[in-house]
């Protein structure tokens, strides 16, 4: 693993469950490797924290993505300082941006949902994307910040580099 790695997961939670119905992807979780066998992430239940490692050896169907373009020294000093940062504040959970995202499958072109993001509060797919917008990587410029899991594995500044079975895929 190296800092800046990024876990798709598919989670096996009444949530995971339901965003994936909603989304039409098995994809329904991203948290970010921030080096020393920990990573970034936030859940349903959880602020954003620093946890060990759930993903390279659980029991969790996921893929690794790393940036296409190598991470400079200052870059992962960077992800690593923001991720300690975010762990520190313990921002919670949007629940609002999570309705917002399914309010979005359904009705893709309103614009009426954007005030539905809440302050200084994220869900996970947004948490991954501002650390690396803090450190000058602009994954989704497009996107206007509705990012799904399953936009990290097409994303084109991101590559396949390993799967649940640590195989490496090219």
């Amino acid at each position: 693993m190296k800092i800046g790695d990024i876990f798709v997961v598919s989670g096996n939670s009444i949530i995971s469950k339901a965003i994936q119905k909603t989304v039409g992807s098995k994809w329904t979780h991203v948290a970010l490797y921030v080096g020393g066998g920990y990573v970034l992430e936030i859940d349903w239940n959880t602020k954003a924290t620093l946890v060990k490692d759930p993903y390279t050896f659980g029991e969790f169907e996921h893929v690794v993505l790393r940036s296409k373009k190598p991470l400079t020294v200052n870059q992962q000093v960077n992800i690593t300082s923001n991720a300690c940062a975010f762990n520190k504040t313990g921002n919670r959970y949007d629940w609002l941006m999570l309705i917002n995202l399914f309010l979005k499958t359904k009705f893709p072109n309103t614009k009426l949902l954007k005030h539905l993001n809440g302050k200084n509060t994220y869900v996970c797919t947004e948490l991954v994307d501002e650390v690396f917008r803090r450190v000058g990587i602009e994954l989704f410029p497009e996107k206007d910040g509705v990012i799904y899991p399953h936009d990290f594995i097409a994303c084109d500044k991101l590559q396949i580099v390993d799967s649940e079975f640590g195989r490496i895929c090219n």
